[in-house]
């Protein structure tokens, strides 16, 4: 599920907007799920499920809102994926491990939250392309783990690269 959301974000998230800030809230979901529910896989996905419902709703109806959040939750992922993608902090991360990710969750949520609003089109381009990629190679597993971040590289300049594309053919979104 995980890899599918992560190919589609990479190379449509600029295309289909109320799939990224459902995206965003189905992974904001999922993490407070593993975070905070002590219970059986499927009551976990439910919640990311409820949770990416609810901000496609908010991304139909009020989509300058929903603009800001999905910057935040996807900014704030993206940050910490990036330390645990270059060893920054451990890839598994649970307690009082989990505060320590709070602080960089919340800059890189400020930013990307004011980067998609004031730069749209191009922030969701990279953002979109930075979670898909994130996504993917967070699920991939490699003969050799030293590669990941390799993988990540390649897959955000890849969905980048499509976007823009796609961005030049069809003209700019508006917000």
């Amino acid at each position: 599920m995980s890899l599918l959301l992560g190919v589609l974000l990479l190379f449509l998230g600029r295309r289909i907007f109320w799939f990224f800030v459902a995206s965003a809230g189905f992974v904001a979901g999922i993490n407070l799920a593993e975070q905070y529910v002590a219970g059986p896989e499927g009551t976990k996905l439910i919640i990311a499920i409820v949770a990416g419902i609810v901000a496609a709703v908010i991304a139909v109806f009020l989509q300058k809102a929903a603009m800001a959040l999905a910057g935040f939750i996807i900014g704030g992922y993206i940050t910490v994926e990036l330390m645990r993608q270059f060893a920054l902090i451990p890839r598994a991360y649970a307690g009082a491990q989990g505060i320590s990710v709070s602080i960089p969750f919340l800059i890189g949520g400020i930013i990307g939250a004011v980067l998609l609003y004031v730069l749209f089109n191009w922030a969701l381009i990279v953002l979109s392309s930075l979670s898909g990629a994130a996504l993917i190679a967070h699920n991939v597993i490699l003969q050799k783990q030293q590669a990941q971040p390799y993988l990540f590289v390649a897959l955000v300049i890849i969905g980048i690269a499509i976007q823009a594309t796609m961005l030049r053919r069809t003209g700019p979104r508006k917000a």
